[in-house]
């Protein structure tokens, strides 16, 4: 009986070892791709299923992590479901995102300021 549970634990210590391994593989892809994957995308595997989480900028960076995490070897399958790109609405800005826009917003208040 204890062998047998040497074997069970060993095969554990195996698979997440393996697991570990797969990990950092599709890390490292990512990190050598584009940097920006590299620190936005999180990356968890179990029994060589592959978890990509995150926030990136595009749809096509989106694509471009699953298709690196699909190159590395020993990934058995991918879910990229909580994957996301960034999401911007109107209003959520506490300036105007174009410099120009900015700019002619101040010369306009400061004309004013200046008739005065």
């Amino acid at each position: 009986m204890k062998l047998h549970s040497f074997q069970h634990y060993s095969h554990d210590l195996e698979s997440v070892v393996h697991d570990a391994w797969i990990t950092t593989r599709v890390k490292s892809a990512l990190a050598l791709a584009d940097s920006t994957l590299g620190l936005h995308v999180h990356v968890k595997t179990h029994a060589g299923r592959v978890a990509l989480s995150g926030r990136v900028n595009t749809h096509r960076q989106c694509e471009h992590a699953v298709a690196l995490a699909r190159s590395v070897h020993g990934v058995a399958d991918i879910d990229a479901s909580e994957l996301l790109t960034h999401v911007f609405t109107p209003g959520s800005f506490s300036e105007a995102p174009n410099a120009e826009e900015t700019t002619e917003r101040r010369s306009q208040s400061s004309t004013k300021i200046d008739d005065k």
